[in-house]
């Protein structure tokens, strides 16, 4: 079997090549689907990448939803994955996010690891941030989430990260 078609180089480190297909989220919703149960959204979700049951909130779409704009409700939970990056002030929606969660409801975020050189902010300009696990897990827990868990970096070199409200 040849290995040309399972990873590529990117500054003399390989990746594999699933990483350049998108869908994140197919990675990791078996995760997330033991904690996210009920009525959710999914901020970044997008037409066939969106978490199983929950509304889509695309952040590219120009409709009267965004990552900044939710619907009036209040959820079980939120599920985003590979998103948080893309956002101005990340601190102010993960804020507003649990605002839109029910006391017990579930944050849930998968994100890009800064293992991967590519998803660095130096080396494609869409992403304005990068995180480490443990920067996020003190991030919500000085926002108020309790419960916070939290996983390496994983074959998709993402992370995921679960607080609850």
């Amino acid at each position: 079997m040849s290995t040309e078609n399972l990873v590529f180089q990117y500054k003399h480190k390989e990746y594999p090549t699933y990483i350049r297909t998108g869908n994140a989220c197919s990675f990791i919703i078996p995760f997330a689907e033991h904690f996210c149960k009920g009525k959710g959204l999914d901020i970044g979700g997008y037409l066939d990448w969106t978490f199983p049951g929950s509304q889509a909130i695309n952040i590219v779409n120009k409709d009267k939803w965004d990552a900044y704009s939710l619907p009036n409700e209040k959820y079980d939970y939120i599920f985003s994955s590979h998103t948080l990056e893309h956002l101005k002030d990340y601190v102010g929606a993960l804020e507003y996010w649990k605002e839109h969660l029910k006391d017990g409801g579930t944050l849930f975020l998968y994100l890009p690891h800064p293992d991967m050189k590519y998803w660095l902010p130096q080396n494609n300009r869409k992403h304005l941030h990068s995180f480490y696990p443990n920067d996020m897990h003190e991030l919500l827990n000085d926002l108020g989430f309790t419960h916070v868990l939290f996983s390496e970096r994983d074959l998709y070199w993402s992370f995921s990260i679960i607080g609850i409200k």
